[in-house]
């Protein structure tokens, strides 16, 4: 099954390597999937429409050719044609019923024309979008970028616009999360799936190689990281972002009743996710299909849809979480449960559950709801205070409890997140290095306020329990995008010691 082609490394010039370009991208595609999500609205009103105008011009074509045969087994059998009620003559009555018949199936090319040109537009739009999220998905430092940007920048708890906006944005959220998880599993576990064993066997082959720089392994070369997108994350990345898709059919809508976010029963939510899973395949299956090539010979043909029928299975298996194995299933569940606290779509809701995504996981991975090895990597990951979160800790330097930004994935200890202070003295101040915030200064736990030699009574009345605050509120107002993503290589403990 394997394509033996050459991959255009061009695209990877595409990549960003600026903070202010990486936020550009992130608004550019943020924006094209909002369009993808209304154009699929589209798409599930005018499937059914095409759908009933074809049922109906082939119940009229199937009648037509009755009338005919009818006409034409008489004259077989008198060897004249008959005397039609309501007709001046049969001959001419056969002429329109035929016509009638071309018009009909002319219709219905025109129709598979339409059809055709809208999925290949669509098919071209949905690349485009997953090529300008894949270019943002390439290293630690713009993964972190990606994920924390897209936290920072959700709605404040009581912002009317909220709930629309993290629905909108949590499918490319979760997206992300997912090829990070899955480029981490891969290193340490063997997928039993067909198609990726066989991809990341033509594609990488024994290669210890990584996106994330990881210290034991070596970058991509230019055409295997091509090669690693088109046929291993490209798929994964498809499959991810059209999960949810399936929600914005007529039939969904209807179960939503006009509220998208109101609480639904246990036979309406049975339902909508039924509907919601069986239209999103619709939409991959015929939303956007397979690519539109032109062969020269019937061998390249043959060789190409091989290999993307065998993708779009692919894809199918992960759209379809009931019969789908346990590594696909929570390659995506995972960070599926974590993006319902980072961007949660509840219309009561508290900042501060952002918290618990790291505990509710490590429980259900404890009470066997996760597949072990997926979810302690996933953990070791994000660690406990996610990206874009806000903390307090005690510098050794200023001698005050200064407030930080979690700022990179992937913590040492995942109890010791890396961050940006935004405060000296109390006083707003950012600089381009990093703060590893040791255990022992964060107020968040028991013991560092305990030993701080400061009155319970103050934390509690100051920094309320449990001691984080919500950086949402500071984010574009006191702290710009651009220049908290400005990083210098270099990390500090908290206590400011170089490291």
């Amino acid at each position: 099954m394997k394509r033996f082609i050459q991959y255009q490394t061009d695209r990877l010039s595409a990549i960003p390597n600026m903070a202010s370009a990486i936020s550009k991208k992130i608004s550019e595609f943020q924006f094209d999937y909002r369009k993808m999500l209304e154009e699929a609205s589209v798409f599930f009103e005018s499937h059914y429409e095409y759908e009933a105008e074809l049922a109906q011009i082939k119940k009229k074509n199937t009648a037509y050719q009755e009338h005919i045969d009818i006409v034409e087994n008489y004259k077989k059998e008198k060897g004249k044609l008959p005397i039609i009620k309501g007709q001046r003559s049969a001959q001419r009555y056969l002429e329109k019923l035929h016509q009638k018949i071309d018009k009909g199936e002319l219709r219905i090319k025109q129709i598979a024309t339409e059809r055709l040109k809208a999925r290949g537009e669509r098919y071209i739009a949905l690349e485009k979008l997953i090529d300008n999220i894949l270019d943002l998905l390439d290293g630690p430092k713009i993964f972190s970028q990606f994920l924390g940007t897209m936290v920072l920048s959700t709605p404040l708890p009581n912002e009317t616009v909220r709930c629309t906006r993290n629905e909108k944005n949590k499918p490319i959220y979760i997206t992300a999360l997912t090829v990070a998880l899955f480029e981490e599993t891969r290193l340490f576990y063997q997928y039993k799936s067909p198609y990726l064993k066989q991809a990341l066997s033509d594609v990488i082959g024994d290669d210890k190689v990584s996106l994330m720089q990881r210290h034991d392994h070596k970058p991509f070369s230019k055409e295997q990281k091509m090669a690693y997108r088109e046929e291993v994350l490209k798929p994964i990345v498809k499959a991810t972002l059209l999960r949810h898709i399936g929600s914005y059919s007529p039939h969904a809508e209807a179960i939503y009743q006009g509220n998208r976010f109101r609480l639904l029963d246990v036979e309406e939510r049975n339902k909508l996710l039924s509907s919601i899973k069986r239209h999103s395949y619709l939409y991959l299956s015929q939303g956007v299909g397979l690519p539109q090539k032109r062969f020269d010979k019937k061998e390249e043909r043959d060789e190409f849809f091989a290999v993307e029928n065998a993708k779009l299975e692919f894809m199918k298996q992960l759209l379809d979480f009931d019969n789908q194995g346990p590594e696909l299933r929570d390659l995506i569940r995972i960070p599926m449960v974590y993006a319902s606290f980072m961007l949660s779509t509840k219309e009561e809701y508290d900042y501060r559950n952002m918290y618990r995504a790291y505990d509710i996981l490590k429980d259900g991975m404890k009470q066997g709801e996760y597949n072990a090895n997926f979810c302690a990597l996933f953990l070791r990951m994000v660690g406990r205070f996610p990206l874009g979160s806000g903390i307090y800790f005690i510098s050794n330097d200023t001698e005050q409890i200064e407030k930080g930004i979690v700022s990179s994935l992937f913590p040492k200890n995942p109890e010791e997140p890396y961050v940006k202070q935004i405060t000296r003295n109390h006083i707003q101040s950012l600089s381009q290095s990093e703060v590893l915030v040791v255990r022992s200064t964060n107020i968040y736990f028991d013991s560092t306020r305990e030993n701080s030699g400061i009155d319970e009574a103050i934390f509690t009345q100051r920094y309320q329990p449990p001691y984080v605050w919500n950086a949402n509120e500071v984010w574009e107002v006191q702290v710009p995008a651009l220049v908290f993503w400005k990083k210098d290589g270099t990390i500090k403990q908290s206590n400011l010691s170089q490291i």
